[in-house]
């Protein structure tokens, strides 16, 4: 008995830590920057028009037809409204109409179609060779934005410490489906999250919907490696401060339906844990508030699924001891009636959850990718519900 008793502990104790350390990237770390770092307002220089800095606006594109053409006209908006700024588009040698509606614009951007796929991140380094700007952003297709929102990204780096400015991005379909819901919701507590590194140590990481990057700190990310968390990590290896600017907002569709979140996800995490192990040796030498963040907010995030498989294996153990097999197999198999029967009806609260798993299942398959199967993902064929065919809900 007193054997059982200590077994019971035990698996309580691992479990409780286990769920600690998969909560502790969206709780407990966040909180940990307000209560022991001392916060730092954002920046937010004002440009003098006369004298801002050359801009150089790089793109990526695959199959984009959908939106390619929207954007294109938003990039030149953007060009114009900001003045010292080109445009460079690099087209994956796409299979859809893609490069003829790219074709009409070659006179006012600096245009490559390749007749072979190499993936964005060989295609981003091409562009940033092509240009000399002092300045580099970068943006995706599918993303949606004003005219104004580059030099809202400028700004912040006219401190010397700051070497990388990322947009706010915000996700516009939750109303489409629980998936779209979901990922919206996850999203905006994200976006939550990086206003508070922002204005204490830093972002540690950004996403490519937009950001903007010192030529001076730009090291070409090796093709097979996703091109926007390494370059914003390198910076972070530099001694220089990556920010938000919450005032730079963009817009993309979140992808509608489980499945293809699942497989983002999963594309995703491998991708991230691809740059984890390029950089590690670099990453473990950064200042101490810059490694607790990446190691909580980075790390430990994409071990998310596996701490919470662990904590649940553990939990399970202890319920078995302490109310026997029997009840806690009866349990379970009813949770699994309740949420097929929610499934069936098309219970809201269900769907979520199921949206949840996949997602989890995807980051744990996107871990096994890098770690076991060797992947890169450098080149993958983009989820069809997160290219809209019209522009309803972007800004003006």
């Amino acid at each position: 008995m007193n054997d059982q008793a200590g077994l019971f502990w035990v698996a309580v104790a691992a479990g409780l830590l286990f769920s600690a350390l998969a909560f502790h990237p969206f709780l407990t770390y966040p909180l940990s920057l307000r209560l022991l770092t001392k916060r730092r307002g954002l920046v937010r220089p004002a440009i003098d028009a006369a004298a801002s800095p050359s801009v150089a606006i790089c793109m990526c594109a695959y199959n984009e037809q959908k939106v390619i053409v929207a954007k294109m006209i938003s990039l030149l908006e953007m060009a114009e409204a900001y003045g010292n700024a080109t445009i460079h588009v690099y087209a994956d040698c796409p299979s859809d109409r893609t490069a003829e509606l790219l074709r009409p614009f070659a006179d006012r951007v600096d245009l490559v179609i390749s007749e072979v796929r190499t993936g964005k991140t060989y295609g981003m380094n091409l562009l940033v060779s092509r240009s000399q700007s002092e300045i580099l952003l970068f943006t995706d297709a599918n993303v949606e934005h004003g005219p104004d929102v580059l030099p809202l990204l400028v700004a912040p780096l006219n401190d010397p410490e700051i070497g990388c400015a990322s947009a706010r991005l915000i996700y516009r379909n939750k109303d489409e489906s629980a998936t779209a819901a979901a990922g919206a919701a996850y999203w905006e507590w994200e976006e939550s999250i990086k206003r508070i590194e922002s204005e204490s140590i830093g972002l540690v990481g950004v996403d490519g919907a937009m950001f903007a990057i010192r030529r001076s700190l730009h090291r070409p990310p090796p093709p097979h490696l996703i091109d926007d968390l390494y370059l914003s990590l390198s910076v972070m290896i530099q001694n220089r401060k990556v920010v938000s600017v919450p005032e730079a907002l963009v817009y993309e569709r979140s992808a509608v339906t489980s499945d293809e979140e699942r497989i983002r996800k999963r594309r995703i995490a491998c991708q991230a844990v691809n740059v984890h192990r390029a950089l590690w040796s670099q990453l473990r030498r950064m200042r101490l508030p810059a490694l607790y963040g990446y190691l909580s907010h980075r790390l430990l995030k994409w071990m998310t699924p596996l701490l919470l498989l662990a904590a649940a294996v553990c939990f399970a153990l202890a319920a078995i001891i302490g109310v026997g097999f029997a009840l806690v197999a009866g349990v379970f198999v009813a949770a699994l009636a309740v949420l097929a029967l929610g499934i069936l009806l098309k219970i809201p609260p269900a769907l979520t959850l199921v949206s949840v798993f996949e997602s989890l299942f995807g980051v744990a398959a996107g871990i096994f990718d890098s770690v076991i199967a060797g992947k890169t993902y450098t080149v993958w064929d983009p989820a069809n519900s997160v290219r809209a065919t019209d522009r309803a809900g972007a800004p003006a």
